[in-house]
C-alpha cells in the first residue's frame, strides 16, 4: 500500500489542480477543500483502524464507496443542502462530497497501481484487478520506490506552492 503522505499529497495536489485551472477564486473555491482533500485522500484506509488488519480490504475499499459519495453530493446539489458552518466559510455540502468522492477514488487507484489490488465491487464481487507495479521491480530497489514516489511528489507540491502560489507573499 502506498504510505499516508502518497495518498495525502496526490489528493492535494489533484485538487489545487483542479481548483487552479477551473475556479482560480477562493471565494467559490476556499483552500478548506484541499485540506478536505487530504482526509478524503485516506479515508478509506480508516477501516484498517476498524479491522485492525492490513491484509484485509473490505467495503471502504471497493468502487461503492466514492459511488456513495458522489450520490450523496449529487443528492445535496438537487436538494440544495447544505450547513450553516459551511456557508460562512464559503464552502458547499456537496463539493465537500464530491471531494470526499474524488479523493476516495485517488486512494484506490493509488493502491492498485503501486502496490495492491482491488476488488472493485466488493461485497458483490471478489473480481481483483492491480497493477502492482512495486512488484514488477528487482527485489532489492522495491523498498526504495514508494519513499522516492513521496519524495517526488513532495518536492512538486513544494515548488507549486512556491513559483505559483507565491507562498512566500505570506511570511
Amino acid at each position: 500500500m502506498p504510505y499516508t503522505t502518497t495518498h495525502v499529497l496526490v489528493a492535494i495536489i489533484a485538487i489545487e489542480l483542479f481548483r487552479e485551472y477551473f475556479f482560480k477564486n477562493n471565494k467559490k473555491f476556499p483552500r478548506y477543500y484541499i485540506l478536505i482533500a487530504a482526509i478524503a485522500g485516506v479515508f478509506p484506509d480508516i477501516e484498517y483502524l476498524i479491522r485492525m488488519s492490513y491484509h484485509e480490504r473490505f467495503f471502504l475499499h471497493s468502487l461503492f464507496v466514492p459511488l456513495i459519495f458522489a450520490l450523496l453530493g449529487l443528492f445535496a446539489l438537487r436538494l440544495k443542502i447544505n450547513s450553516k458552518y459551511l456557508g460562512k466559510k464559503h464552502m458547499n455540502l456537496s463539493f465537500v462530497l464530491f471531494i470526499f468522492a474524488a479523493g476516495s477514488l485517488i486512494h484506490l487507484g493509488l493502491d492498485a497501481i503501486f502496490v495492491e489490488t482491488l476488488m472493485p465491487f466488493y461485497p458483490i464481487s471478489e473480481y481483483a484487478i492491480g497493477f502492482e507495479l512495486v512488484s514488477k521491480i528487482k527485489s532489492n530497489y522495491q523498498e526504495l520506490v514508494l519513499p522516492i514516489v513521496d519524495a517526488l511528489l513532495l518536492f512538486f507540491w513544494i515548488m507549486w506552492m512556491q513559483f505559483k502560489l507565491k507562498i512566500d507573499d505570506y511570511f
